[in-house]
């Protein structure tokens, strides 16, 4: 009986570690996937919105917030950290085909390749934070 019942629960261990998937943003290539997607969906579904803000890095998400922080002022009303991402500002100029990251500490960037990898390429820095990693796409300085 309790080979049986120990037997049982090594299954389980194993079944249950089995089943566990890793997040999208993992990984810097699956930060920078997540993030597209995120950006795609976002031009039809303005929640969608919400979900980019939350893939951008720390200096992203600081700079959308002081420039929604001044939107409130000037228009007198709340105004959300999101709803500073212009549609089409972060546009994909191509399809991603591969991607291949390089990482040091808590960095990385990400080398994204298209169809042609000599005109169709990009690269994206990613940092790393207790959530996964992020983006850090380079918004101009608030002034």
């Amino acid at each position: 009986m309790i080979t049986r019942l120990f037997l049982v629960g090594v299954v389980m261990l194993f079944a249950s570690n089995g089943c566990t998937r890793r997040m999208p943003d993992a990984t810097p290539e699956g930060a920078v996937h997540e993030f597209l997607d995120a950006m795609e969906a976002s031009e039809d579904d303005g929640a969608a919105a919400r979900r980019v803000y939350a893939l951008l890095g720390p200096q992203a998400r600081a700079n959308l917030t002081e420039r929604a922080r001044r939107t409130s002022q000037l228009q007198g009303t709340h105004v959300e950290p999101w709803t500073m991402l212009a549609a089409g500002l972060f546009g994909v100029a191509f399809r991603p085909k591969s991607m291949h990251s390089t990482v040091v500490g808590d960095r990385a960037i990400v080398n994204v390749f298209g169809e042609d990898p000599v005109t169709e390429h990009a690269s994206v820095v990613c940092v790393r934070e207790a959530g996964g990693w992020r983006i850090e796409p380079g918004l101009p300085d608030v002034y």
